[in-house]
């Protein structure tokens, strides 16, 4: 196999020839072919098990089509259609090692398991060898690093000020205000607040957001009840049910600002946090149901919110939203394992990936350390 063994270099070489006959370059594919591969490309997320999630199958798809696309630059199948040996993964890792001039670490292992994935899909497996792509990856880390990427947490702070520039109708100070587009943009103002604060306090993902049915929302006594029909660590749909409480008279109460979006929002069948058109109007489908907001919007509406509020964009993500929520109940001294049941988390390391410096400090004890005390 070709690639980083010793961690001091990334760039390989590419052979010349994948079945090891270095007189001969790859071989030119026909245009019958060469059509073939691009038309199978193009539906790519469509051979992807129908067990993973929605982005997991785009993400899948997307990389798919990056593979046929280097490939075919080289005159190679991408499917490995006359055979499938320890060869073919050579390709792949030269394709990675490609790749990790621009791409992160977590990118580079997505892309191997989306090839290999549709690959097994279309019944021409990679030979694989894990021992040897484990020393490919061990170079690679050495050289390229392995820090992930994080968001930044979206705390109280950043929703307080949140709430002032969404919702001065809201709040007594700013009585009087009026949003500059209408009732068409004080619906989206409440809407994007609802967003914010539910998410906030569930620690939900983008795309569950966007999953609410209007039917998966109960108000108690308590304060709401939601409903997550499905989730990225419950692909099988068993369900759950989050719970977020009341708080009477704060501007950061979700509840609260769910009611006002429901109140503009109506009764009509459909998504909880519904898609809104250009003049903020609610978009319904042919079946009169109101459609969902597109995840990507909430990502949006996150940097918007932050760069309004005089922050920089740059790190805030709608992953901020469950980042922010585990770090808030670390920083309150909220049990981890309490924290991972409400967030939906499986194992302990994922969620304390989520965990931001801010939480550094709770029980922190080099400050002693230091003052010998």
């Amino acid at each position: 196999m070709t690639g980083p063994v010793d961690g001091t270099d990334t760039s390989a070489t590419l052979p010349a020839n994948p079945q090891g006959d270095a007189a001969a370059g790859p071989a030119t594919l026909s245009e019958a072919k060469i059509a073939e591969v691009q038309a199978l490309a193009a539906k790519a997320d469509q051979l992807v098990e129908a067990s993973l999630s929605a982005n997991t199958r785009l993400a899948y798809g997307k990389a798919w089509r990056a593979w046929s696309d280097w490939c075919l630059g080289f005159g190679l199948d991408p499917t490995g259609a006359d055979s499938a040996t320890a060869a073919d993964e050579r390709w792949l890792v030269m394709h990675l090692t490609a790749l990790s001039e621009t791409r992160s670490l977590s990118t580079i292992l997505l892309r191997r398991a989306a090839v290999v994935a549709i690959r097994k899909r279309l019944k021409r497996p990679l030979a694989l060898d894990d021992s040897e792509f484990e020393a490919f990856l061990k170079g690679l880390r050495r050289t390229k690093g392995a820090r992930p990427v994080r968001k930044a947490a979206l705390l109280e702070p950043n929703l307080r000020a949140a709430s002032l520039v969404l919702t001065p109708d809201a709040h007594p100070d700013l009585a009087g205000a009026e949003l500059a587009g209408g009732e068409g943009e004080r619906r989206r103002a409440l809407r994007d607040m609802a967003l914010l604060l539910i998410g906030f306090a569930g620690g939900f993902r983008r795309s569950e957001l966007a999953a609410f049915d209007l039917r998966d929302a109960t108000f108690s006594a308590e304060g709401l009840v939601l409903f997550v029909g499905r989730s990225k660590a419950d692909q099988e749909r068993h369900g759950a049910e989050i719970g977020i409480e009341s708080v009477p008279g704060s501007a950061l109460c979700a509840v609260t600002a769910l009611r006002r979006w429901l109140e503009v929002r109506g009764e009509t069948a459909g998504a909880l946090f519904s898609r809104l058109d250009r003049g903020g109007n609610l978009v319904a489908g042919a079946d009169g149901r109101l459609l969902p907001v597109n995840p990507a919007t909430i990502a949006r509406l996150v940097k918007r919110v932050v760069v309004r509020t005089g922050t920089g964009a740059a790190d805030f993500s709608a992953h901020s939203l469950r980042a922010g929520m585990m770090t808030a109940a670390d920083l309150l001294g909220i049990p981890l394992e309490k924290a991972m049941e409400h967030g939906r988390w499986k194992s302990y390391s994922s969620a304390r990936i989520y965990r931001r410096h801010e939480s550094l400090w709770v029980g922190n004890f080099t400050g002693r350390l230091l003052a010998g005390k």
